[in-house]
């Protein structure tokens, strides 16, 4: 992945930690995460959202 602004907002794949619904969300610099494009992430109240790309080592595969 690509350098970013630390002041800019970023996308990421993530996933709910509770019902395994993967989305995209955006990352806002305080590391605040929201889902794109819609209210919310999943049915989840409060979904706790791992992003995906920070788990993973150049070549792995998304779980």
């Amino acid at each position: 992945m690509g350098e970013y602004d630390e002041d800019e907002k970023r996308r990421a794949a993530a996933k709910c930690e509770c019902c395994g619904e993967i989305g995209i969300v955006q990352i806002w610099p305080d590391g605040q995460r929201k889902p794109l494009g819609q209210s919310a992430f999943c049915d989840c109240s409060d979904p706790p959202l791992r992003v995906l790309e920070e788990d993973l080592d150049a070549g792995d595969d998304l779980p």
